[in-house]
């Protein structure tokens, strides 16, 4: 039981993202320390942003012409399938699939960064939802329980490369660490379908909790009369106060930011702790109970009308 500077005896917190939730079988492996510590950003250095070229994301036309130019030149494109640094935003038709008839066009190494979103889109990754198989993968800590650890895979002539079968080395000092493993395949038995659970499709579950969350989000923004924008990926989703759709960056930092400042700092008073930005996606995990989301529910009606009261006295 978590208690905030609110006075209340519980917070229902949905920032999975950077910890687990303090789960019974979690903490004897080791891991599920309930925290609310936000990460620092330490940027990109000089040397690699120099080597890098950005585009936005969802852009296909972009993405087409960049690779008409200078394709050959391009050893990597790296992508989060499924965004989840500018707030949830979604692939648009058709992007995923384009990225992948490039490359290969091209003999580009696609990877998918699905660090935020492996297991939580789907239980094979965004990368089985959207039926596009990347040449490597990325995955964090979600694989060792929440405790630090990370791993990468794909193609075997990709793989082979590494030590000991080629001449790249790679180590790390958490590589294979026995306390994460041992959370990770804790975590891993519960969402691949746990008997304990009674439940044969974990994540299916988890996407059903979501939706109902969100249903009751745009109701509660449609009787206030506030225009929201409410994205969903499996577990993950998130809250853009914009009445036009979003679908990259720009439009994600076009959403009215203040409206979001006074939705969660009523959603925190009312005992919902979600991410402190529009920028941050927030996660539904197996500790959420059906009461949770009831309280959610409401905490959002209120939220909801003080959102309203901003909006009309900022016009």
């Amino acid at each position: 039981v978590a208690r905030g500077y609110t006075g209340r005896d519980k917070i229902v917190k949905f920032i999975g993202c950077y910890h687990g939730h303090a789960d019974s079988l979690l903490v004897k492996a080791g891991s599920g320390a309930a925290t609310f510590g936000q990460p620092d950003s330490p940027g990109v250095t000089k040397g690699t942003a120099k080597d890098t070229i950005t585009i936005p994301y969802n852009d296909v036309d972009a993405f087409v012409n960049l690779m008409n130019e200078q394709g050959d030149e391009i050893a990597a494109v790296i992508v989060e399938p499924v965004a989840g640094n500018m707030g949830l935003v979604l692939p648009k038709q058709g992007f995923l699939s384009t990225l992948r008839k490039e490359t290969e066009k091209h003999g580009t190494v696609l990877i998918f960064d699905e660090v935020m979103c492996g297991f939580r889109v789907a239980l094979n990754g965004a990368q089985a939802a959207y039926g596009i198989r990347p040449d490597l993968t990325c995955l964090g800590k979600i694989i060792g329980g929440g405790l630090p650890v990370a791993a990468y895979g794909g193609k075997r002539e990709i793989m082979d490369c590494v030590s000991p079968k080629g001449p790249v080395y790679q180590a790390g000092t958490l590589s294979g660490n026995p306390l994460a493993m041992t959370a990770g395949i804790a975590t891993l038995n519960i969402i691949s379908a746990d008997p304990a659970w009674g439940k044969a499709d974990y994540t299916r579950e988890l996407s059903i909790k979501t939706k109902h969350l969100l249903q009751g989000f745009a109701k509660a923004a449609k009787d206030a009369g506030v225009k929201v924008q409410l994205h969903q990926a499996g577990s993950m989703f998130g809250v853009f106060f914009n009445e036009n759709d979003v679908y990259d960056y720009a439009t994600s930092e076009s959403s009215n930011q203040e409206a979001f400042c006074v939705w969660f700092m009523s959603m925190l008073e009312q005992g919902i702790y979600l991410a402190p930005s529009q920028f941050e996606t927030l996660f539904m995990s197996g500790a959420h109970s059906d009461d949770d989301i009831v309280k959610t529910i409401e905490a959002a009606e209120v939220a909801m009308k003080k959102v309203a009261d901003f909006l009309k006295d900022n016009k």
